[in-house]
């Protein structure tokens, strides 16, 4: 049985996410945050520290989508478009646009609301922000007409995707989110899957 390394509004809830779509078994193990400091055996897991880890006997992944991909091959999942189907380059595209273009500035803002007071920066806020809503601006015209980012259906890009935007709901700027997002990020926190993982994580 695979078994999930998790902890509260991290990237873990990409791969609980991911099993519970696709009703595979898992065991979810939660790691107290940050890791380092409250649960140094972890990194007898993880070298890095960093969470998550999916383990699947002797296999180890610390990539987020790369653990969902994987488990969507071992479980013989359809959350993927593969290469000659219709939607493959957008699936590509917001597959990776969730985690290398929306991720960097929510960590900006991650940082400078939760982390130590006397390091926090206001004016680095203010700009990832900024940078977040410029970003998310084509994640709007993509959802013009769409209830998925992909294929028209539901795929690994929008759980990459939709779990930015759940990290926007808790640095409380959702309510600023614009239609089409809006509109498909309460699609997304409807989905049953969704529900049963963000339970535990």
């Amino acid at each position: 049985m695979m078994k999930v390394y998790y902890a509260p509004f991290a990237r873990s809830l990409r791969i609980l996410w991911t099993l519970e779509e696709l009703n595979a078994p898992y065991e979810p193990v939660r790691v107290q945050f940050p890791p380092r400091l409250a649960q140094p055996d972890y990194l007898h897991i993880n070298p890095l520290g960093q969470i998550p880890t999916l383990m699947d006997g002797d296999i180890k992944l610390f990539e987020s989508m790369g653990a969902c991909e994987y488990v969507n091959d071992v479980q013989g999942g359809d959350l993927v478009i593969a290469g000659g189907q219709p939607g493959r380059a957008d699936y590509l595209q917001w597959l990776w646009y969730g985690e290398a273009t929306l991720m960097p500035p929510v960590g900006t803002m991650v940082r400078n609301t939760f982390g130590p007071e006397d390091s926090r920066d206001g004016a680095a806020l203010a700009e990832a922000r900024a940078m977040l809503f410029e970003r998310l601006a084509l994640v709007e015209a993509q959802l013009e007409g769409r209830q998925y980012l992909a294929g028209d259906r539901f795929t690994l890009a929008d759980v990459s995707v939709a779990y930015v935007l759940n990290l926007g709901a808790m640095l409380r700027v959702s309510g600023d989110y614009s239609p089409n997002i809006a509109a498909y990020f309460a699609r997304m926190m409807a989905r049953p899957a969704f529900q049963a993982a963000a339970a535990q994580a």
